[in-house]
């Protein structure tokens, strides 16, 4: 797991990218029991979305679903699959065609979007202005995990979008396992003249045995891709979609709004109307991250884990 990014609709000013597939989008849970053993026999992972095609689409009489998948090959398709569990098509993308489909996504993000004040990220659910440190601990695949988040306030990273210099609010995550250090992710943020939070990429260094062992999963936008993250909607509803991360077929996050009204209770204390986040970074099953008003992120579940927020500091 990668552990710089803790935080991560029609959107007012801000169009969301789609998936590009039709239909309804069904949880893992409410699949066709022989649908997904097709799309985890085909790639696919165990509590992704999947979608059921629209009436009209059927095949031989049956329903269709289509899931994202990713072939042996290490290459992104969509699958097509009867409601019998029979796989009917596999679908990749022109690459061509796919480098136009994230420029257009980056296009409709960005039109019209102005950073006056870039790292004065105020936003109800993550009001990283006023954050000092966060601190997260917990367990993950059998391990005890503690995170630490602190603000990086004298480092400057300048990025252009539409034109502007776009000077990102840095922090840095530590993420230790069992005692180790296992990870020092720096992270770049921005909120538009709207509200809304951009995910601007992350330098990652990854450590085994207190050596710096690889850099994966870092990216930058500008460098590595023309499409920056969309952290958080201004005003998030339950429904919005969006995505996190749109970098590559490994460094890819589409998340959605599940919940507006969850109380959760951690080490930290209780928070109520708590915004949750069901996350899909790829080749992952799904992850789910929970926001409190006026302290950010609380609780992050992902497959096989639960961290909680034990300490939080602020500059005021």
């Amino acid at each position: 797991m990668n552990y710089g990014k803790l935080f991560s609709s029609a959107l007012l000013g801000v169009a969301i990218a789609s998936t590009g597939r039709a239909g309804t989008e069904l949880k893992w849970a409410d699949v066709p029991e022989a649908v997904r053993a097709t799309v985890l026999a085909n790639g696919g992972k165990v509590g992704q979305t999947v979608d059921k095609e629209t009436k009209g689409h059927n095949v031989d009489g049956q329903t269709v679903y289509e899931a994202g998948v990713t072939d042996k090959d290490g290459n992104v398709a969509d699958i097509v699959v009867k409601a019998d569990g029979k796989l009917v098509q596999t679908k990749h993308d022109d690459a061509a065609d796919a480098a136009q489909e994230k420029a257009d996504r980056a296009k409709k993000i960005l039109a019209g979007v102005i950073f006056s004040h870039p790292r004065d990220i105020t936003h109800p659910f993550l009001p990283l202005a006023s954050l000092k440190q966060d601190v997260l601990e917990g367990t993950e695949d059998g391990k005890k995990i503690r995170v630490e988040r602190t603000a990086l306030p004298d480092k400057h990273k300048i990025f252009k979008i539409n034109g502007q210099e776009v000077d990102a609010a840095v922090f840095e995550d530590r993420a230790w396992m069992n005692g180790r250090l296992e990870e020092v992710a720096t992270d770049y943020f921005a909120q538009d003249d709207a509200g809304n939070v951009y995910y601007l990429g992350e330098d990652v260094d990854e450590y085994e045995d207190g050596k710096v062992t690889s850099h994966e999963g870092a990216w930058l936008l500008g460098k590595d891709t023309q499409t920056p993250g969309l952290l958080l909607p201004a005003h998030p509803q339950v429904g919005d979609k969006f995505k996190s991360e749109d970098v590559s077929k490994t460094v890819d996050e589409s998340d959605e709004v599940i919940s507006l009204a969850e109380t959760v209770t951690v080490p930290a204390g209780t928070y109520k109307n708590c915004l949750k986040i069901a996350e899909h970074p790829a080749g992952e099953g799904v992850e789910y991250k929970y926001y409190a008003a006026g302290v950010g992120v609380v609780r992050e579940v992902p497959s096989g884990g639960d961290e909680q927020l034990v300490s939080h500091k602020t500059n005021n």
